[in-house]
């Protein structure tokens, strides 16, 4: 049995469906299966031209999603269209070509899911090429990652260049559904009733017997943090455009570890709240369609992704005296909640110094410094975005 079940955050999203997906070969996923990969992500990195060559038959570029993406247990089938650009030195003679390999990655294997035909080179001068690639119906682990390759032929001792960032952007449009938060809370309340139906009869001893019938779920939520590109407004739109919102509620279990309940949700009321000469605030009344979801998730020291990684969990304990702790692997990353010692840290500053029982989140260094030293054997955990 778990030592204390305590409701600890509650993120809202918005599914975007036909992702593009940009192949950002400026930065490196490290080695894997004795090979190097470079980023595929939702975000393009805006820096100088990252490209790749090759002069003989083989693999010229290979790309994965980051941990925990695509943030889904399924792929729908579809058309996948990818644009990249090519060249080759001196001429296309012999039919130079190149073709991409999609597959899905566990951790510790490699599976096809599909590939594209031979699309042949047409001038040795920079060209974009579009590439439709059909892709069937795929199952996904919660932690499969994406991956795609592309192979080059006939390059006969010529160099072949395939192009990614800069001026000439290499991406794909995707039949994924890609969840994006806007919004999490740290106060929140999940509801299920389930109607009673009457089935007494004369054999009911004098009882009212019933049975389970229809059943209903609702979440309200105060004291919301909006993340970074949405607020109020955005909120408001998706009211009156009639809108489902996705949320993910994670429940701290303790020693048990994480569960996590998730569902589609209609927005039923949205009070803003804007006091005379206080913060102001806002909260959110939601009514659950259709079935929710559990899963279920364990704790380690390196972070547990708790939200099909959009969202990662950090925790540490302390040895005493520390004012900073140092996740290399959050860098970059949003914090969304701080807690210690079982105690939800107020407020997270991003600048200035923190005093008392304040923290500062530095994303560029994946530094959490804290206004008032950790005591020895403190329990800190951190939700980061």
């Amino acid at each position: 049995m778990a030592d204390k079940v305590i409701g600890k955050n509650i993120m809202l999203y918005k599914q975007q469906d036909n992702t593009n997906y940009y192949l950002n070969g400026g930065t490196s996923q490290g080695t894997i299966l004795g090979s190097t990969y470079y980023q595929i992500s939702t975000t393009e990195e805006t820096g100088a031209a990252a490209n790749f060559t090759r002069t003989t038959d083989g693999e010229i570029a290979r790309f994965i999603t980051d941990v925990g993406e695509p943030n889904s247990t399924s792929i729908p089938s579809g058309t996948w269209t990818f644009y990249n650009y090519f060249s080759i030195t001196t001429s296309i003679t012999g039919s130079p070509m190149f073709a991409i390999l999609i597959y899905k990655y566990n951790g510790t294997s490699l599976s096809l899911i599909a590939s594209s035909d031979s699309v042949y080179l047409t001038s040795t001068s920079t060209t974009l090429y579009t590439t439709e690639i059909e892709v069937p119906e795929t199952s996904l682990d919660a932690t499969d990652r994406i991956v795609v390759k592309y192979v080059v032929l006939a390059a006969s001792g010529r160099t072949m260049t395939l192009y990614t960032e800069g001026t000439n952007v290499g991406y794909f449009n995707s039949t994924l559904v890609y969840d994006i938060p806007f919004a999490c809370s740290t106060n929140c309340t999940f509801n299920v009733n389930v109607d009673q139906k009457e089935v007494t009869s004369q054999t009911s001893a004098w009882y009212k017997e019933f049975k389970n019938d229809i059943a209903s779920w609702t979440v309200t939520c105060d004291g919301l943090i909006t993340l970074d590109n949405y607020g109020y407004l955005f909120l408001l739109q998706q009211q009156q455009n009639r809108e489902t919102i996705l949320i993910k509620f994670v429940i701290d279990n303790g020693v048990d570890g994480l569960v996590i309940i998730s569902g589609r949700c209609n927005l039923t009321t949205l009070t803003i709240n804007a006091p005379y000469k206080d913060i102001g605030t806002y909260a959110v009344s939601l009514q659950g369609t259709g079935a929710y979801g559990t899963t279920g998730t364990s704790i380690n020291p390196s972070g547990v992704i708790i939200a099909g990684g959009a969202t990662t969990m950090k925790q540490y304990t302390a040895a005493g005296d520390e004012t900073t702790i140092t996740w290399s692997d959050m860098i970059g990353k949003t914090c969304l909640y701080v807690s210690r010692g079982g105690v939800d840290v107020r407020e997270i500053l991003t600048s200035g110094t923190p005093v008392a029982d304040q923290v500062k989140w530095n994303t560029g260094t994946g530094t959490l410094t804290f206004g008032r030293a950790l005591e020895s054997d403190e329990f800190i955990r951190g939700l980061f975005n």
